[in-house]
C-alpha cells in the first residue's frame, strides 16, 4: 500500500518537473501532443492534498493534542475542529486505533473546563467515542470521573437517615435539629455548566460509560465512583432542560436493574426526587419519570423480602397516617399532592397506559404487594372505565389474573364457596341483567370479586366524598370508580347502601353526573334487597318526615328519581311486597300537587314501573304481601290508588298532550289490560265512588297544611273534570253526587275571591255548575266536554 502511494507521488513530482522545464519554451500550435501532456497546477495540488489526507503519516495526533492546550483560544478551537474532521466527519463506523485511544485521554479531560463551548463539545464527544471503543476502562476512570464532577459540580447531598437528597446541607442539618425550614420548591439552582447541550453530552458520556461496564460485566469498576454519578443524576433530574431529565431517568432505571446492591440504598430518595417530573408539561418527560419510578420501586431488597422503594409509595399518594403530625406543620403551611390522582386523569393516552402498567406491575411483582394492594386498588379499578379500550381490557385481565392468584392462596375457602354456591346465587338479587359499560356481558369471576371486595372497604368512604369535589373531572372519575366497586362488590354493597343513598340524594341534581348516578342507583337496586333501601328512601317523603323537614320540589324529584332507578334494578318478585307502601306514599295530596314538570315526570315514571310489574306479576302481589306481613288484602285498593295518581296527569281533552300525559295514558292502558277491560272508561267507572270521594276530600282547604292551597285546588279540579269526562252520565245523576257538587261550588266561590288565578278557578266553577244543572241533559254534557 505504501509503495504504491510512493510511486504515485514520484510520478506527480516528475510531471511537475517536466512542466517547470518546458514552461519558458515556446510551443507550436500545431504540436498535437503539447496540450495533452500538460497537467494543470490546480489539479495537481488537489491530488496532493487527497494523497496527504489518505496517508497515515500526514495526521499528527500528538501535535493536535499539544496545540489543544495552547493559551490562544483560536488555536485551541482550530485543533478541536481538526479533531472533529478526523473522527466525526468520516464514516460512522470509523474505529480509533488503540495507540490513539491511549494517547488522547488526559488531554481531552483537561479541556472539559475550557471556556469555549465548541472545544468542550468536541472533547466530550470524542471521549464518548473513545470510551465506547476502549477495552480497559480501568486506565481512564481515575482521570475521567474527577474531570466530569469538577465541571458539573452537583450541589446535592444525601441524607441517609431521612432518605432524601437536599441542596443545602446546613439548612438540612438545622432542620434535623428541630428548626422549621420552609422548602423553596420553586427555586432553581444555576448549574456550573451554562450550556444545556453540553450538560446533555456529559450525561450521554455517563450513559455510555455505564453501558460499556454493564455489557462487559465489569460494574465493580464503578463502585468507587457510583456515589458521584448518583449525585450528578440528582442534579440532572432537577435540571430545567427536559432532555436531560429524560436521559437521567433512563440512566437511573438502567443502574437500578444492573446494580441492585447499590440502588436499594437510594431508591426511596430517588423516587422522591423524580416525583416532581410526574407533573411536567411534556408528555415524554412524564412517561420517562413513570418508567423510572416503576423500576426504582421494584428494585429488590432480598434481605427484607420487599421492594426497596416501596416506602416512597405513600409520598406519591400524598398519604399520611391520621395519628402522624409533623412539628413543622404547626409553623408553616404543608401541601400534600396525590400525584397518582393526576396521572389517573391525564389527558394523554400514552401517559395513562404507562401509569396503569406500572400499577399492574407493582401489584403483581412486588414481594410485599399485600401491604399496598388496598392503596393501589382504586387506580386499577379506575382503569376499567378508561376511554381507551386497550387500557380497559388490560385492567380487566390483570384483575382476573390477580383473582386466580388470590384463589391459589386461599384455595380451601373459595372451594367451599363454589361447592355450596354461597356467592352469586342469592335469589333476592338481580344477577342476570347486563352490566353497564365497560363490562357488558363480561361478569367478573368469583376469585376477582373476592380479591377486590377484601380491599374496597378502606377507600369506599373516600370515593363517596370525592363526589362532592368542586372539580368536574374529579367528580366524574369518582362516579365511574364507584360503579366499578359496586360491580365487583355485588351483594356485599348492602352494608354501605345507606351511605350510597345519602350521596345520591345530595348529588342527584348534578346534570353532569346524572347518567353515572342513574347507573349507580340501578346497580344498588340490583345488589340490595328492597327491604334494605325502601324504608330509607320512602322515609324522606313520607307523612312522618313532612313535620320535620321542608318538603321541596327538588327533594321530591330526587327521591322519586332514585326510587325509579332502584326499582328498575330490582327483581319483580322482590318489589311486589312493597308496591302498596310505595303507592300510599306517592299518592299523598302534598306530593301530587307540585306543579313542577320534573316532579310530575318522576311520579308518572314510578307509577308506570309499578304498572309494568303488576302487568307481569299481578297475580303474585297478594301472595307476596301475605308472605311479607302475614295478612291478605285485595288488589282493588292498590289499583284504585294508582288510578288516582295517574288521574292527575291524564289530560284527555287536550289535543296535543304532553309527554307526561302520554306516559300516564300508557300506564292507564296497562291497568285496563290487567283488569281485562276494553277501555279506560270501564276502569274509571269501577273505581268512581272511591275516586270521587277522594278528590272531593282534597278540596277541603283546612287540610292542606304546607302545600299551596291554590295549586292543590286547581290540580284536583282538573282531575275531577277528566274523571267526569270518562264515566257515563248515570254516575253523575245520583242525588248524593249532586249535593256534593253543590257543596263544592259554594266552597270554591269563597276560595275564588282570594285566589291569584281567578280565571282558572272561574272556569272550573262553571264546569261544576254544568255538572249540577245540566248533567241530566245530553247537550249539557257535550258543553262540559267541549
Amino acid at each position: 500500500m505504501q509503495s504504491a502511494q510512493s510511486r504515485k507521488i514520484d510520478r506527480l513530482w516528475e510531471q511537475l518537473q517536466a512542466e517547470n522545464s518546458v514552461r519558458n519554451k515556446k510551443q507550436s500550435p500545431s504540436d498535437p501532443c503539447s496540450h495533452a501532456e500538460s497537467i494543470p497546477v490546480e489539479r495537481l495540488a488537489t491530488d496532493l492534498q487527497i494523497l496527504a489526507d489518505n496517508e497515515p503519516g500526514a495526521w499528527n495526533l500528538t501535535h493536535e493534542l499539544n496545540i489543544l492546550n495552547d493559551q490562544n483560544r483560536v488555536v485551541r478551537k482550530k485543533a478541536a475542529l481538526a479533531l472533529q474532521r478526523q473522527y466525526f466527519d468520516r464514516d460512522t463506523t470509523f474505529t480509533i486505533p488503540k495507540d490513539e485511544l491511549e494517547m488522547m485521554g488526559k488531554p481531552l479531560f483537561k479541556r472539559f473546563n475550557d471556556p469555549v463551548e465548541k472545544i468542550r463539545e468536541v472533547c466530550i464527544r470524542l471521549v464518548t467515542l473513545s470510551i465506547s471503543q476502549e477495552e480497559d476502562l480501568m486506565l481512564q476512570l481515575p482521570y475521567l470521573m474527577p474531570a466530569i464532577t469538577k465541571r458539573m459540580q452537583s450541589q446535592y447531598v444525601f441524607d441517609e437517615e431521612n432518605n432524601v437528597f437536599t441542596r443545602d446541607k446546613y439548612l438540612h442539618e438545622a432542620f434535623k435539629r428541630g428548626r422549621v425550614v420552609i422548602e423553596r420548591n420553586g427555586a432553581v439552582l444555576k448549574p456550573q455548566e451554562p450550556s444545556e447541550e453540553i450538560r446533555l453530552l456529559f450525561f450521554e458520556l455517563i450513559d455510555t460509560l455505564l453501558n460499556c461496564t454493564f455489557q462487559r460485566n465489569s460494574s465493580s469498576l464503578l463502585h468507587a465512583y457510583i456515589f458521584d454519578i448518583l449525585l450528578l443524576l440528582v442534579s440532572g433530574i432537577n435540571d430545567p432542560f427536559h432532555d436531560i431529565n429524560i436521559k437521567c431517568c433512563e440512566i437511573l432505571a438502567r443502574i437500578s436493574n444492573e446494580m441492585v446492591s447499590v440502588m436499594k440504598v437510594f431508591s426511596v430518595a430517588f423516587v422522591r426526587g423524580v416525583k416532581r417530573l410526574l407533573d411536567h408539561h411534556l408528555t415524554r418527560v412524564r412517561i420517562a419519570a413513570i418508567d423510572c419510578i416503576q423500576v426504582l420501586v421494584t428494585c429488590p431488597d432480598h434481605s427484607k423480602c420487599r421492594g426497596s422503594g416501596t416506602d416512597a409509595i405513600d409520598d406519591l399518594l400524598g398519604h399520611r397516617e391520621e395519628n402522624v403530625i409533623p412539628v413543622a406543620s404547626f409553623y408553616s403551611p404543608e401541601v400534600r399532592i396525590n400525584m397518582f390522582a393526576k396521572l389517573n386523569q391525564d389527558g394523554n393516552v400514552l401517559v395513562r397506559k404507562h401509569f396503569y402498567a406500572m400499577i399492574i406491575d407493582w401489584m403483581w411483582n412486588l414481594p410485599n404487594h399485600f401491604d399496598y394492594e388496598a392503596k393501589l386498588m382504586p387506580y386499577l379499578l379506575s382503569a376499567l372505565s378508561d376511554e381507551n379500550i386497550s387500557i380497559s381490557n388490560a385492567a380487566f385481565e390483570a384483575l382476573e389474573q390477580m383473582g386466580k392468584r388470590y384463589e391459589e392462596e386461599r384455595g380451601e375457602e373459595i372451594i367451599e364457596m363454589k361447592q355450596y354456591d354461597i356467592d352469586g346465587r342469592n335469589p333476592a338479587f338481580n344477577y342476570h341483567q347486563p352490566l353497564p359499560p365497560p363490562f357488558g356481558n363480561k361478569r367478573p369471576s368469583l376469585a376477582s370479586k373476592l380479591f377486590v371486595r377484601s380491599r374496597t372497604r378502606r377507600f369506599l368512604t373516600t370515593v363517596l366524598k370525592e363526589l362532592d369535589n368542586w372539580r368536574s373531572p374529579t367528580k366524574k372519575h369518582a362516579a365511574r370508580l364507584l360503579k366499578n366497586v359496586i360491580v365487583y362488590s355485588e351483594e356485599s354493597i348492602t352494608v354501605d347502601t345507606h351511605s350510597i343513598l345519602q350521596m345520591l340524594l345530595a348529588r342527584w341534581k348534578d346534570s353532569e353526573l346524572r347518567p353515572d348516578l342513574e347507573d349507580i342507583a340501578e346497580l344498588t337496586g340490583r345488589f340490595s334487597s328492597p327491604d334494605t333501601y325502601m324504608d330509607l328512601v320512602l322515609g324522606l317523603i313520607g307523612v312522618r318526615s313532612v313535620k320535620t323537614q321542608c318538603m321541596t320540589s327538588d327533594l321530591i324529584q330526587s327521591v322519586l328519581g332514585i326510587l325509579e332507578r332502584l326499582i328498575a334494578g330490582s327483581l319483580d318478585r322482590c318489589v311486589l311486597p312493597h308496591i302498596e307502601e310505595i303507592v300510599n306514599v306517592i299518592s299523598e295530596p302534598l306530593i301530587l300537587t307540585f306543579s313542577k314538570e320534573e316532579v310530575k315526570r318522576c311520579l308518572v315514571n314510578v307509577s308506570h314501573l309499578l304498572c309494568e310489574i303488576l302487568s307481569r306479576r299481578g297475580s303474585d302481589a297478594v301472595t307476596a304481601h301475605f308472605l311479607g306481613c302475614g295478612r291478605t288484602h285485595s288488589m282493588d285498593q292498590m289499583m284504585e290508588r294508582i288510578a288516582y295518581i295517574l288521574l292527575h296527569f291524564v289530560d284527555v281533552q287536550n289535543k296535543s298532550p304532553s309527554q307526561v300525559s302520554i306516559r300516564a295514558q300508557h300506564s292507564i292502558q296497562l291497568l285496563v289490560k290487567l283488569h281485562g277491560y276494553g277501555n279506560s272508561s270501564a276502569l274509571y267507572e269501577r273505581y268512581f265512588d272511591t275516586l270521587w270521594k277522594k278528590l272531593l276530600d282534597n278540596l277541603q282547604i283546612g287540610s292542606l297544611e304546607k302545600a299551596s292551597t291554590e295549586c292543590l285546588a286547581l290540580t284536583t279540579l282538573t282531575a275531577i273534570q277528566d274523571l267526569c269526562g270518562q264515566v257515563s252520565t248515570k254516575y253523575l245523576q245520583a242525588d248524593t253526587i249532586q249535593s256534593q257538587i253543590h257543596k263544592v261550588i259554594e266552597e270554591m266561590e269563597i276560595f275564588e275571591a282570594d285566589s291569584n288565578d281567578e280565571s282558572r278557578i272561574s272556569e272550573h266553577i262553571n264546569m261544576l255548575r254544568a255538572l249540577k244543572h245540566g248533567s241530566l241533559k245530553e247537550n249539557a254534557r257535550k258543553t262540559l266536554l267541549e
